[in-house]
């Protein structure tokens, strides 16, 4: 069953998006070997919102534990206590072939 994680991490919006960015190509690589299915982030004003859907539970919780992942949130200074995380299983979800997927970064308004 696909497993949803929703993570919020506290601290200064604009600091914790650059990281998240510096952060962003190891952070792909981690979800790709464990499967991510999608990946979302969106600054907050309180922080910086993580939406995840992995193909089961036992994906996202080997990503979670990746040492490549643990390093990088060290390396940002991301500690746990500043982080509040959601994890459901989800009973369905749809997505929508709208041709080559891609990450492109969203501009400044």
């Amino acid at each position: 069953m696909a497993y949803l994680t929703i993570a919020r991490i506290a601290g200064e919006p604009s600091a914790l998006l650059a990281g998240y960015r510096r952060t962003s190509a190891l952070m792909d690589g981690v979800g790709r070997d464990h499967g991510l299915i999608l990946h979302a982030g969106a600054e907050t004003p309180d922080g910086l919102l993580i939406v995840n859907l992995w193909p089961s539970r036992d994906e996202s919780d080997a990503a979670a534990a990746d040492p490549r992942r643990l390093s990088a949130l060290r390396a940002e200074a991301i500690r746990p206590d500043r982080q509040h995380k959601e994890h459901h299983e989800v009973e369905r979800y749809v997505l929508f072939d709208r041709g080559k997927a891609e990450a492109i970064p969203s501009v400044a308004r």
